[in-house]
């Protein structure tokens, strides 16, 4: 897209451009850089784009070392402009489709095999590294100068990639791949998948019961196969502790929390000292999670473990000093761990029936007791906030999060939040009485603020659909209640929402007509 053969750079919420392929430029830092859109999407102020009848030139062009010079000097402070973007000259790039198609391709093969990615099937070699190296040298190669033909060199996946990877298989998140996507030779093909046998919900660790096949944590299910079948392949590469004993105390901290960015798709929920874990995906949490994970795991580990403290008992007072020795040895560090699993079972029924407690003797209480609840739309921050006293010996983020969410003060007040109204209603519902878009965020937005919500059911209806209506418990009645006791304002509320339709059909006609001079 173009106006006078010059490409169009456009920056904020600019419908006219959305779900258009563009070239989106980065607005801050020392270095100008720009990437094509890989998918139809809404624009937005963090990412501005330009638009022009060959997007393949436009992403070449930009990224050049002459155009990333020009923009330096432009602009020599750390943030890029629209405006610069417009002043930047235009000149060809010799081979952009071939360089580009390339460059694509590589890209493909990079997200198809990087976890983090929407395209993610496996970890796979990729080739990104060099073929953006190829693709600067092609692009700032001189005018005239055959392009230099593209040899891909891969690196392979670390070997953390294949422990991820199996971990998601075990939990469900990822399917097996077929045979034929592992066959680049560059590397070796993965250990057999094993029979998955279901998936997990829940991969309960525990450093009591891994001996004692009778329980057996959960990394002895059939569906934990994938996760000990690569840990034989690749394991020593990361590692000279044992497969469960890295899953309880490293594999969060050093590789997932890393991995996603401090947004991890899996809670860890672990004792003091880390011998008893639960890895759990949020994406599987229901409501009986916790209960599930008592039930299921601790409460049964615990009852054995009990068993055998009892039976050590009477063992330390029989046979001979040796046998005593070693009985009462066994004894003292079932009681340590008997310890740490009580108390973790202690937190885990506390917030299951209850919720979390303050981080510390300054914070307030939580104003009413209820059971924990999953709610994804509230995000990941807030969610393992309310799991804080869980989640500490791992990740002690959420202990700072619920402090926050606790005292909700100046920016840091997340009053927004499903989790804040759940543990904190009253001081929230004072907030929705004052705030509007407060009282969107929890459904109460007909409650409080009818007039507000009669006006932007107009506006809405005319841009969404004619018979949009916001949805609220009892919004229906209480529309119909507002409308018969507010006559006088429903009119005035319609007679200025029927001119701002006026005013916006005007500046439409007046845009057409500009772009058609």
């Amino acid at each position: 897209m173009e106006r006078d053969g010059k490409p169009i750079a456009t920056a904020g919420k600019n419908q006219d451009f959305y779900f258009i392929f563009g070239t989106a430029f980065s607005m801050l830092g020392s270095n100008f850089s720009a990437r094509l859109h890989r998918f139809k999407s809404v624009i937005d102020t963090k990412g501005s784009s330009i638009f022009f009848v060959d997007p393949f030139v436009t992403a070449c062009f930009l990224n050049s070392n002459l155009s990333q010079s020009v923009m330096m000097a432009l602009n020599p402070t750390v943030s890029f402009q629209v405006g610069d973007i417009k002043r930047l000259p235009l000149f060809p790039i010799e081979s952009a489709d071939e360089i580009f198609r390339e460059l694509e391709k590589a890209f493909s093969e990079h997200e198809a095999g990087r976890e983090t990615s929407v395209e993610f099937i496996s970890p796979r070699p990729s080739p990104w590294r060099t073929a953006q190296t190829w693709a600067q040298t092609a692009v700032d190669r001189p005018a005239g100068t055959p392009l230099t033909p593209y040899h891909p060199e891969y690196d392979p996946p670390t070997a953390q990639d294949f422990i991820s990877y199996a971990v998601g298989l075990a939990l469900g998140r990822f399917q097996p791949p077929s045979p034929q996507l592992w066959g680049n030779k560059s590397f070796q093909s993965p250990p057999e998948l094993g029979d998955l046998g279901g998936n997990l919900s829940i991969l309960y660790l525990s450093a009591y019961s891994q001996d004692l096949p009778e329980i057996g944590d959960r990394l002895t299910h059939p569906a934990a196969a994938p996760i000990r079948d690569a840990w034989t392949e690749h394991g020593s590469q990361i590692t000279k502790k044992t497969l469960r004993e890295w899953l309880r105390q490293d594999y969060f901290k050093d590789d997932h929390l890393k991995r996603y960015d401090q947004r991890p798709i899996y809670f860890p929920i672990s004792s003091t000292k880390k011998n008893f874990v639960s890895i759990i995906p949020i994406h599987q949490w229901t409501d009986n999670t916790l209960q599930t994970l008592l039930a299921d795991h601790l409460l049964p580990d615990q009852n054995h473990l009990l068993g055998e403290i009892n039976d050590l008992r009477s063992a330390r007072s029989q046979g001979d000093s040796k046998a005593i020795g070693t009985a009462e040895k066994r004894y003292s560090e079932l009681c340590k761990l008997q310890e740490e699993l009580q108390d973790l079972i202690n937190k885990v029924q506390e917030i299951a029936e209850r919720g979390a407690p303050p981080t510390k003797p300054s914070d307030p209480n939580r104003e009413v007791d209820a059971t924990f609840k999953m709610d994804l739309d509230d995000g990941v921050m807030i969610n393992s906030a309310a799991l804080w006293t869980l989640l500490e010996p791992q990740w002690t983020k959420p202990k700072t999060w619920w402090s926050e969410l606790s005292t909700a003060q100046n920016k840091k007040d997340y009053d927004w939040s499903h989790l804040a109204a759940r543990y904190f209603p009253n001081r929230v519902d004072e907030k929705c009485q004052k705030d509007p878009s407060l009282a969107v965020a929890h459904s109460i937005f007909w409650k409080y603020h009818p007039a507000k919500a009669y006006e932007w059911e107009l506006r809405l209806q005319d841009e969404i659909a004619p018979d949009f209506h916001i949805e609220e418990p009892d919004s229906k009645t209480l529309r119909e209640d507002f409308i018969k006791a507010n006559p006088e304002l429903v009119l005035d509320l319609r007679q200025k929402e029927q001119k701002r339709r006026e005013r916006k059909k005007n500046k439409e006609e007046d845009q057409m007509a500009f772009e058609d001079m």
